[in-house]
């Protein structure tokens, strides 16, 4: 890939010696413990490394070149799975089989159609009289399950969930019938999910104008208990007047993946050189903005809570040079 598009391809100032190597760091690091033991995986790619569609991207190019050269009629790829059309069912099975002898490592299955439809990602296809019909699939081996109705989600994520499903079962269908028949499917879904058929009415806040834009606004993020509580706390907002400059962030509970998984530990970074803030807490809290903090006195333990809007560094600097000026007649000064 990169012999091929190198110089398309926005690098960043890398080499392609330099690419390589951080490659091979990044997939040398897939460890877990198990049973008080370390296990390092030594081939193949693990679920849920970031780099893993791209690398797979990579290595499906070179496994597809010699079918490509041979023309088919239509060949589509998403990751590893692939659609073909060829002309007659032995150039069919030729490529399938040139497929199969690129590498040792890789075995490639084909579908076979059932009562005329094949399935593809999440649609299935028929060809008849020259005409292809489209349908929304869902694999066998799908429990169809979704966000429960009963679940402590937000009522929005719950709306949003319903509406994309039934979006992409209408989207992807060629005709009405089909269509039809993609939303029977997906209101089975719901109603396994705890949905009703047709979903209740609910009353929804008066909208209270806004001339500040949602990402100038500082963060007030909270963990989700109930849309009872939150509603009660944008009421809050409303009449304190702070609907301008807070807007509430609900934050899903921690979950049995989260605390599982750590795919994400360098997103998060200390920007301060000598930083007095993360040594005491979490690497990024000293970049945090709109928090509320405590200073305790190492020597006579006198406390000071204060707030902020600007990033937390940034205040706690002030503070750390009010004390060297010993400007008694200042708050931080005296803290």
């Amino acid at each position: 890939m990169l012999d091929a598009h190198g110089l398309s391809a926005e690098m960043y100032g890398l080499s392609r010696r330099h690419l390589m190597t951080l490659i091979k760091e990044c997939l040398g690091c897939n460890i877990f413990r198990w049973s008080e033991k370390y296990y390092s995986q030594q081939r193949d790619l693990a679920m849920g490394q970031r780099l893993a569609p791209v690398l797979a991207i990579c290595f499906m190019s070179r496994i597809e070149e010699p079918v490509l050269s041979r023309c088919p009629l239509m060949y589509c790829r998403y990751i590893d799975d692939c659609c073909i059309v060829t002309s007659t069912q032995s150039e069919m099975d030729e490529g399938f089989r040139i497929l199969n002898q690129q590498s040792q490592y890789i075995k490639l299955t084909r579908g076979t159609p059932r009562d005329g439809w094949l399935a593809y990602l999440n649609i299935q296809l028929m060809l008849s009289n020259g005409v292809v019909r489209v349908m929304w699939y869902r694999k066998e081996s799908s429990k169809n399950i979704i966000v429960h109705a009963a679940s402590a989600h937000p009522t929005a994520v719950k709306r949003a969930v319903i509406r994309n499903m039934l979006k992409t079962a209408t989207d992807v269908c060629s005709g009405e019938i089909e269509r039809q028949e993609s939303l029977k499917q997906a209101f089975d879904i719901l109603h396994s999910n705890g949905y009703q058929t047709k979903p209740r009415k609910t009353r929804r806040l008066r909208n209270v104008s806004s001339t500040v834009e949602r990402s100038d606004k500082l963060l007030l993020c909270l963990t989700f208990i109930s849309d009872r509580i939150s509603a009660a706390i944008r009421k809050c907002l409303i009449r304190a007047q702070l609907h301008d400059d807070v807007v509430l962030v609900n934050i899903p509970n921690d979950n049995i993946k989260r605390q599982l998984i750590r795919n994400r530990l360098y997103d998060r970074t200390c920007v301060v050189e000598n930083c007095t803030i993360c040594p005491y807490g979490k690497i990024g809290d000293c970049v945090k903005t709109g928090v509320i903090y405590e200073i305790e006195c190492s020597v006579c333990h006198a406390r000071y809570i204060g707030e902020t809007g600007r990033p937390l560094y940034v205040r706690v600097n002030e503070h750390l040079a009010s004390k060297e000026r010993t400007e008694l007649n200042n708050t931080a000064g005296e803290t």
